[in-house]
C-alpha cells in the first residue's frame, strides 16, 4: 500500500473559485469582500487621475492639442459630423489606427467634444483597465498579487499621465488588460467564449495600436497548444477557431472598409514602411525623426511620405506602394552597413527597458512640472522600479513557466516590435501591465518566503532584480537633458499659440531651456526666433534664425522669415537674398515669391 502523504497547497496559486468552496455563507463573505476591494482599488485609481486632472488645468496642452491629440481630435469631429454613410467610412485609406478616433466621434455624439469630458471619461478607463489587471493577475499567481497589481497600476504615474493625454494609449492599455482577463479565464474551463473574446479584444487592439498585430502568431499558437500548464481542457482547433472568429470579427470590416474607399485590402494601416525608415535609416538614432525636417507633426506625415516617395520614382503611388517604397530603402540603408544597424538595434534595446521615458509632443517630464501627484509618484514608482520587480517575480514563479509561457511570448515579442522601429515611451507602455502581474507576484512571493524563512530562491531573484536595476538605470542611452529640450520646446510653441496673442513670456522661457539643454537643434532656435520676433525683439530673433539656418539650411520657411526680420531692420539686400533662399528651398512659397518681386523692383 503506497503511504499517503499530506500535501502543502500554497493558497496563493489557487484559483479564486477553488479558495471560496465551502458554505454559501462563507462564499457570500469572501466574494463581497472581493467586491469591495475591487471597488476601493478602482476608486483609488480614479480618484488619482482626476486629482492629477485638476493640477494640470493651467497646462496650454489642456484646452489645446497638439500633434496626434490634435490629429485624432480632428479626425473624430470629422467623423462625428458626417452626414451620410460614406462620409463616416472615408475617403482614403487607414493611415493611422482608427479605433481611437471613431471612438471619439461615437463619444461627441454622447457627450459633446469637450476636451475636460474627454479627459474624465479616459479617467474612467485607466481605472477600469486597473481592476481588469488585477482579475488577470489573480487568477494567475492568487488573490494578493491580484490586488497588488491592480494597485500598482492604480499609482503607475505613466499610466495616470497617458490618461489625462488626447491619445489612444488609455484605450489600448483598456483593452490589453481585459485581453489578458479573458486569457485567464480561458486556461480555467472548457468554454469557447474566452479564447472568442480574447480574439475580438486583440482585433481591437490592433486597429487602436498596429503593432499588436505580432501577437496573432503567439495567440494563435496558445490556442492550439493549450494555456493549463500545457494541459487545458479545451486546446486544438476549437479554441483556435474560436480566437479567429473573435479576430476576423474585427479586422474583416475595417480590411472591407480599406478595400471600398481605397482600392487596396488591408486589415490594419499603410505606415509600416515610413515607420521602419524611420527607426532603420542610416541617420536614425532611435528617436523618432520626420522625412522632412521641420515636419514633426502628424498631419505632415502621410503626405510627406507619398511626395518623397514619387517624387524618387516619378509616378504616383498607391499607398501600399509607398509602404513598400520605403520599407525597401530602409532594407538597403540596412544591408549597406549591418554593422551601424546592429549597434543601432542594440541601442534600441537599451531604450526600451531604459528608465527614461521617450516623449513624444508631449512628456511626462513637463507635465510633472506642473503637477505635485506625478512628481511624487514619479520619483518612486517608475519603469527602472517595474523591470527590476518584474524580473524578480519572473524567477520566483519560474516553477509555473509551462503555464506562464504565453506572458513571456507576449512580453518579448512587444518589446521586440518596438526595437524594430522607433521608440516612444508610449509605444513601450504595452509593456507595463504586461510586467506588472510579474512585479506583483515577486512581492507577494518574496515577502512570504522570509516570513517562512524559506530563502531558496531569492538569491538568485535578488540577482536578476540587481542587474536589471542597473541596466535599465544606470546604463546610458540619450542624454535626457537634449530630450527633455524637445517637450519643452512644444510647451513653449503651445504657449506662443495659446489664445488669440499667445503668452510670449512664458513662450520664450520655455524655447530659451530648450536651446540651452539642447544647443543643437535647428527647431528650437527656430521657434525661439517665432517668440523673439513676435514679442518684438528683432535682433534676437535674427540671431537665433540664423543659428537655426546654420544647423539646418533646408529649414523650411526659417529663410522667410529671417528675410521678413531683416527686412524690419532695413537690411534690404540681405532680406531679398533669403527670400530668394527661401524660393530655391520650397518653389511653391508665395510669400516669399511675392516678397522677393517686391524687393526686387525697390
Amino acid at each position: 500500500m503506497r503511504p499517503r502523504v499530506k500535501q502543502h497547497i500554497d493558497s496563493d496559486s489557487q484559483t479564486p473559485l477553488a479558495r471560496v468552496a465551502g458554505s454559501k455563507r462563507r462564499q457570500w463573505s469572501i466574494r463581497t469582500t472581493d467586491l469591495l476591494c475591487a471597488a476601493a482599488i478602482i476608486g483609488v485609481a480614479l480618484v488619482v487621475r482626476l486629482v492629477y486632472l485638476s493640477e494640470i488645468r493651467s497646462i496650454p496642452f489642456f484646452d489645446q492639442p497638439v500633434g496626434d491629440a490634435r490629429g485624432y481630435y480632428e479626425w473624430a469631429g470629422r467623423i462625428a459630423a458626417a452626414q451620410t454613410f460614406r462620409d463616416w467610412l472615408g475617403d482614403t485609406s487607414f493611415y493611422q489606427a482608427p479605433l481611437y478616433p471613431y471612438a471619439l466621434a461615437a463619444w461627441f455624439k454622447i457627450a459633446g467634444d469637450g476636451l475636460t469630458a474627454i479627459r474624465v471619461a479616459q479617467a474612467i478607463l485607466g481605472a477600469a483597465a486597473a481592476g481588469c489587471l488585477g482579475l488577470a493577475t489573480s487568477r494567475m499567481f492568487g488573490r494578493s498579487a491580484g490586488w497588488i497589481a491592480a494597485l500598482m497600476f492604480a499609482l503607475y504615474p505613466t499610466a495616470v499621465f497617458f490618461d489625462g493625454l488626447i491619445q489612444k494609449a488609455p484605450l489600448g492599455a483598456m483593452l490589453l488588460c481585459a485581453m489578458l482577463a479573458a486569457m485567464t479565464y480561458f486556461t480555467r474551463g472548457r468554454r469557447l467564449w474566452p479564447p472568442a473574446l480574447a480574439g475580438l479584444l486583440l482585433g481591437l487592439l490592433i486597429i487602436t495600436r498596429e503593432n499588436a498585430i505580432i501577437w496573432v502568431p503567439v495567440l494563435a499558437l496558445w490556442a492550439l497548444w493549450g494555456g493549463r500548464d500545457g494541459r487545458s481542457r479545451l486546446t486544438g482547433w476549437p479554441a483556435a477557431t474560436a480566437l479567429f472568429v473573435g479576430l476576423m470579427a474585427v479586422l474583416v470590416p475595417v480590411g472591407l472598409r480599406n478595400f471600398l474607399v481605397g482600392g487596396q485590402w488591408s486589415v490594419s494601416t499603410f505606415q509600416a514602411g515610413p515607420n521602419f525608415y524611420i527607426g532603420n535609416s542610416l541617420d536614425a538614432d532611435g528617436r523618432y525623426r520626420p522625412l522632412r525636417v521641420g515636419h514633426e507633426t502628424p498631419q505632415f506625415e502621410r503626405r510627406d511620405a507619398t511626395e518623397l516617395a514619387e517624387q524618387d520614382l516619378g509616378r504616383q503611388l498607391t499607398p501600399p506602394e509607398v509602404s513598400r517604397y520605403w520599407m525597401i530603402r530602409a532594407i538597403n540603408d540596412i544591408t549597406s552597413s549591418p554593422l551601424r544597424w546592429i549597434k543601432l538595434t542594440a541601442l534600441k534595446v537599451l531604450m526600451v527597458i531604459n528608465a527614461y521615458e521617450v516623449a513624444d509632443v508631449e512628456s511626462q517630464v513637463v507635465y510633472a512640472d506642473h503637477s505635485i501627484l506625478l512628481t511624487v509618484l514619479g520619483g518612486v514608482w517608475h519603469f527602472g522600479v517595474l523591470a527590476p520587480l518584474a524580473c524578480a517575480g519572473v524567477v520566483l514563479s519560474w516553477r509555473r513557466r509551462r503555464f506562464l509561457w504565453i506572458h513571456y511570448a507576449l512580453i518579448i515579442t512587444m518589446a521586440a516590435a518596438v526595437a524594430m522601429f522607433y521608440v516612444l515611451g508610449r509605444y513601450r507602455y504595452p509593456l507595463v501591465p504586461l510586467l506588472i502581474p510579474f512585479a506583483a507576484v515577486g512581492v507577494v512571493r518574496a515577502v512570504k518566503k522570509i516570513r517562512r524563512h524559506n530563502y531558496r530562491s531569492l538569491p538568485s531573484a535578488g540577482i536578476a532584480a540587481i542587474l536589471s536595476l542597473a541596466v535599465c538605470n544606470f546604463v546610458p542611452v540619450h542624454p535626457t537633458a537634449r530630450l527633455d529640450a524637445s517637450a519643452y520646446m512644444n510647451l513653449g510653441v503651445a504657449y506662443a499659440m495659446r489664445n488669440e496673442s499667445g503668452d510670449l513670456a512664458r513662450a520664450a522661457r520655455c524655447l530659451t531651456r530648450a536651446v540651452r539643454d539642447n544647443p543643437d537643434s535647428a527647431e528650437a532656435h527656430y521657434n525661439l526666433a517665432l517668440a523673439l520676433d513676435q514679442s518684438g525683439d528683432i535682433q534676437g530673433a535674427i540671431r537665433h534664425y540664423q543659428a537655426a539656418l546654420q544647423r539646418e539650411p533646408a529649414l523650411l520657411y526659417a529663410d522667410y522669415n529671417l528675410g521678413v526680420a531683416l527686412e524690419k531692420m532695413g537690411r534690404i539686400q540681405e532680406a531679398l537674398a533669403h527670400y530668394r533662399r527661401a524660393l530655391q528651398i520650397n518653389p511653391a512659397d508665395a510669400d516669399a515669391a511675392a516678397a522677393a518681386a517686391r524687393l526686387a523692383g525697390q
